[in-house]
């Protein structure tokens, strides 16, 4: 007797979970805006949550036909999480994303499509994001380019052989001369990536040398942290090259960010065992302690 209200409980929590996922499946489908974004912002909560979503998935996909950058980013954001679980699904975007990555006059809508495409990780969607990502890399705006960047280092993790066949990584390099710091940064980050896999890729010489440390002075702070890691594992040879270098990332030493600080330093400690000169060993020496000190004292 004591079995049945559990298993009367137990059947109203599925009955009223399924009436959940059609009032959401019915809203996602509504004309109305208003309620198709209540809708999917729904579906996204329970996502992070844990719960599973993944039922809803065809009639999401559904809601990528939009104007509305808000939703198409709340949509994108499912498909990236549920494609590797529903890639025969998954394919159905690519018509979208194509397009979307194509947007002129919207680079925030270019610059997200390829993003997304790089992180879905699918074999079958990767082929249809080669072409899209090469004119990404060569568009006109700063945004869409450092966000491409990135992305070929995504591409490089799913399909190797794919980054090889359309010479990405040559295009990178050629990116270190881009003059946006930003790009410039992030062509180095994906550099840095790939080379775990493939040993150095930029040849380190005066020019190069020059363009990175010009960007360093211009690039945001996690930009910097990127290329003073590149060029520590990428020392230059040639004295005088090494002592400019010395000269332009000192001044990092007393940047507020503290990651900047310590790369600057991981660089510096790098540069002094190619020194031969006591005195400049002790002036570098010097200049790090304070900066070190100062970040020991900090609260954790």
């Amino acid at each position: 007797q004591m079995s049945r209200p559990a298993h009367r409980g137990t059947s109203a929590f599925r009955n009223n979970r399924r009436g959940e996922i059609q009032e959401l499946r019915n809203n996602l489908a509504a004309q109305n805006h208003a309620k198709k974004m209540e809708a999917v912002k729904k579906v996204i909560a329970a996502m992070t949550v844990g719960k599973d979503v993944s039922s809803l998935f065809l009639d999401v996909l559904k809601c990528m036909e939009t104007q509305s950058m808000e939703l198409k980013k709340l949509v994108y954001l499912y498909i990236i999480n549920y494609s590797k679980a529903q890639p025969d699904l998954a394919i159905l975007a690519v018509n979208t994303f194509r397009k979307d990555s194509r947007q002129q006059g919207n680079p925030l809508l270019r610059a997200l499509a390829v993003r997304t495409m790089g992180c879905i990780g699918v074999e079958s969607i990767t082929e249809y994001l080669c072409d899209p990502l090469k004119d990404a890399l060569n568009d006109s705006d700063p945004y869409v380019r450092k966000t491409a960047a990135i992305c070929v280092a995504k591409l490089f993790e799913n399909n190797p052989q794919i980054v090889e066949d359309f010479e990405f990584v040559e295009k990178l390099i050629e990116m270190t001369s881009d003059r946006n710091a930003m790009v410039v940064a992030n062509a180095i980050a994906s550099l840095n990536e790939i080379s775990h896999h493939k040993g150095s890729l930029l040849k380190m010489d005066q020019d190069a040398l020059r363009r990175l440390l010009n960007a360093l002075q211009e690039a945001s702070e996690w930009s910097r942290v990127y290329i003073l890691d590149f060029l520590s594992v990428n020392t230059p040879s040639d004295f005088s090259m090494m002592d400019e270098a010395i000269q332009r990332v000192v001044p990092h030493l007393s940047h507020s960010n503290p990651a900047v600080v310590l790369s600057a330093t991981k660089l510096l400690i790098k540069q002094m065992d190619a020194l031969t000169d006591p005195e400049k060993i002790r002036s570098l020496c010097r200049k790090m302690t304070p900066s070190l000190v100062s970040l020991m004292n900090n609260d954790p």
